[in-house]
């Protein structure tokens, strides 16, 4: 096999996974189905999608903009990955967000339920916005692009 960049690699991955979501004609007005194509994913793909969707919203947005665009759906996968790959701190990040936008714990769908239409407090937005720092403090001590690519590499070996 070629030898890849990290960043090569995430972004092929990332594109076959987006390119299989916009080929899928999903109802974006249900979470079932949106999760439902996620999952058909190969296992790098989802794993390169919900961690650069996890990026891309937080970078741009906050976590604010993470749950109220529904990415928040795919918050327990991503907190598994992010401890697979040893973002353990990224992880606890993403797992103290998700008390806030869920104080009583739903789980499952009845969480992915609440969770794809959530409507954010004002008190809510202010909490995650602490996490936000937390998040944007991490860059220098954790490179997702690094453990994920690092991860990848040893499982396409």
């Amino acid at each position: 096999m070629e030898n890849i960049s990290n960043r090569a690699l995430i972004s092929r991955l990332f594109s076959s996974a987006n390119q299989q979501l916009e080929d899928a004609n999903f109802d974006n007005e249900s979470w079932s189905q949106w999760y439902q194509v996620v999952q058909k994913l190969t296992r790098p793909e989802k794993m390169v999608y919900v961690i650069v969707k996890l990026n891309q919203t937080v970078t741009n947005g906050g976590f604010t903009e993470f749950y109220e665009t529904s990415f928040g759906v795919f918050a327990p996968e991503i907190i598994h990955v992010l401890n697979e790959i040893k973002a353990v701190a990224t992880a606890e990040i993403v797992s103290s967000s998700l008390s806030v936008v869920n104080p009583t714990g739903l789980l499952d769908e009845a969480y992915k339920e609440f969770v794809f239409n959530v409507q954010l407090s004002e008190q809510q937005r202010a909490q995650l916005y602490a996490h936000d720092v937390q998040y944007d403090e991490l860059q220098d001590h954790e490179n997702l692009e690094n453990l994920l690519g690092e991860y990848l590499q040893e499982m396409v070996k």
